[in-house]
């Protein structure tokens, strides 16, 4: 990951890739350093403390954003899933007690996984048509849902760790 002063959106293009995959690759930037910057130094406690009923733990929202990623490109990119990384939203979410840099760990790595496939699409690549359950779409579509979905959950982040912050 590149590290600068200027926020992902600002860096500009990534080289060497589609245009549109260097715009997601800037987006999945940002939700890296988002999940660094608020939940990198908490405590085991503070990563899977829950604010209220229905609401989700820090850890649990980064282990759903690292998997659901992941899920995301291998559909996006015409690939079953295995049967292992077929684990439903709310099992996904659920606080396990997890030590904090395994859960870094993990997330790092499955953005990683996402990064490198990304890197090697081009045009024919994105207007492909995929599966994603009973419904059929364009991959361009489902990949550009990859950084979408991680920003929806990035920002959950930083409110429960504003909400761990004030209690």
């Amino acid at each position: 990951m590149q590290s600068s002063s200027a926020p992902p959106f600002l860096r500009g293009e990534i080289g060497g890739v589609h245009w549109l995959v260097s715009v997601w690759l800037r987006n999945l930037e940002e939700v890296e350093e988002t999940v660094q910057k608020w939940a990198a130094d908490l405590p085991v406690e503070g990563l899977w403390w829950v604010p209220a009923p229905e609401a989700n733990a820090i850890g649990g929202l980064i282990r759903h954003i690292g998997g659901a990623s992941y899920r995301l490109l291998l559909r996006g990119t015409g690939q079953e899933i295995p049967e292992p990384l077929r684990i439903r939203a709310p099992e996904e979410l659920a606080p396990t007690g997890q030590d904090p840099k395994t859960v870094l760990a993990e997330f790092t790595q499955n953005l990683e996984k996402v990064r490198a496939a990304l890197r090697l699409l081009d045009d024919q690549d994105l207007q492909r048509m995929v599966r994603v359950g009973p419904y059929e779409a364009q991959a361009v579509y489902v990949l550009d849902h990859i950084a979408a979905h991680a920003q929806h959950h990035a920002g959950q982040i930083i409110t429960t760790r504003k909400l761990w912050n004030a209690r």
